[in-house]
């Protein structure tokens, strides 16, 4: 469908993304976890289920939120599978069979209060499952995203745009951008007065771009448009991560509000987790993930556990959070003005090094370089080895 019928988004500080191909449909599979999300929020896990398993909005067949949840990067035919596989690695422990994904496992364990959720209280396990179906439809959206700098196909980039935002016509229904991973940017960036969102729509906006008359004319402007999405999308899911790793421990928070608070934060980190840097990603998993309980975690979910100045402690550790976002992008302290004081932090400079993002940018670009320089380091200590024998 041309540009011309097809129905356009609403407008974001003036920006205004219209899908060159009608991706409708595709948009309403986001109404179905609305929907999912009221119906586990009033206990009714059974129809709740029936919507993830067999769809509800979208009517292509097969095309459910367990679809989503399911997706195999791999078997799909993408070549470049990096971000998927920085989940999966992740959080593989979480796997119970080949069969699932890690996304399809924590939908069911949550949804169903069993599984890894076995021991947690329903609280818990109802916002892990509204959260977690939007880390479902964000990776989705990743996912058609790659898609389209593989493939060229411009219905791709239209879909990544669908799945982030949901609904784009108010005449197909009301609930326009609910449901993803859009209206989660909305929420923190008015919390923390950043425009995230923003970024992310006019990164769908560049990627458009890069395609003239439906053909793909510039490779490399689509990737950048794609980088620059994921980047903005991390920083949100950076912001909640901190924000309700802040408030689950607050002690002016109910205590019947601190599991609900809790797996909140971490499932919003998992959102994002895939998008950080390894390191980083690993420790707040440890940290965070109310599933896991050791010594360390003694004072975890109290006033002393002090979680959220863990997490930006150590990412003021690394050059960056990844996909060069820093702490101070975050605008922490709009949300939290004592947070400097309460961590004990002078200021949100991060520690600099070769990934700095200050330098070097997306580290992604890096990896290339790096193997170069790797292969010739080997072919030089080899080289003086021989040489070094030869003399003895």
């Amino acid at each position: 469908m041309s540009a011309l019928l097809a129905a356009p988004a609403a407008a974001v500080n003036g920006l205004m993304f219209t899908p060159t191909n009608d991706v409708t449909s595709h948009s309403k599979i986001l109404l179905d976890v609305v929907e999912m999300q009221d119906l586990i929020d009033a206990g009714n896990k059974t129809d709740a289920m029936d919507i993830y398993t067999n769809g509800k909005y979208r009517k292509d067949k097969g095309k459910t939120v367990q679809m989503m949840a399911q997706k195999d990067w791999i078997a799909a035919g993408l070549e470049d599978t990096t971000d998927n596989d920085n989940y999966a690695s992740l959080f593989r422990q979480d796997h119970i069979d080949s069969t699932n994904t890690y996304l399809e496992t924590f939908n069911l364990d949550a949804m169903n209060c069993d599984g890894s959720f076995a021991n947690e209280s329903e609280d818990m396990c109802k916002i892990s499952a509204k959260k977690n179906l939007i880390c479902t439809a964000l990776s989705y959206s990743l996912y058609e995203g790659i898609s389209s700098i593989q493939y060229g196909n411009e219905k791709n980039w239209d879909e990544l745009f669908a799945f982030w935002h949901g609904v784009y016509d108010p005449e197909v229904d009301e609930r326009v951008g609910k449901g993803g991973p859009y209206g989660v940017q909305v929420s923190r960036d008015n919390d923390f007065g950043t425009d995230f969102h923003v970024q992310a729509m006019q990164a769908a906006i560049d990627g458009q771009k890069a395609y003239k008359g439906g053909v793909l004319k510039d490779q490399d402007k689509l990737k950048d448009a794609y980088d620059a999405f994921a980047k903005a999308n991390l920083a949100t899911f950076a912001q909640a991560t901190i924000k309700y790793a802040h408030q689950f421990e607050d002690p002016t928070t109910a205590s019947e509000k601190i599991d609900n608070k809790w797996g909140e934060g971490y499932t919003y980190f998992r959102c994002g987790a895939g998008l950080m840097r390894g390191e980083l990603a690993s420790y707040i998993d440890w940290l965070l993930d109310p599933r896991k309980y050791d010594s360390a975690h003694v004072n975890r979910g109290t006033s002393e556990g002090k979680t959220a100045c863990k997490i930006i402690k150590k990412m003021l550790s690394l050059p960056e959070i990844g996909q060069g976002v820093q702490v101070s992008d975050l605008n922490v302290e709009a949300y939290f003005p004592d947070i400097k004081e309460e961590c004990e932090l002078e200021s949100f400079d991060h520690v600099e090094g070769f990934f700095s993002s200050k330098e070097s940018g997306n580290v992604r670009t890096w990896i290339p370089v790096l193997s170069f320089i790797l292969v010739c380091s080997i072919y030089v200590i080899g080289y003086f080895k021989i040489a070094r024998a030869k003399r003895d």
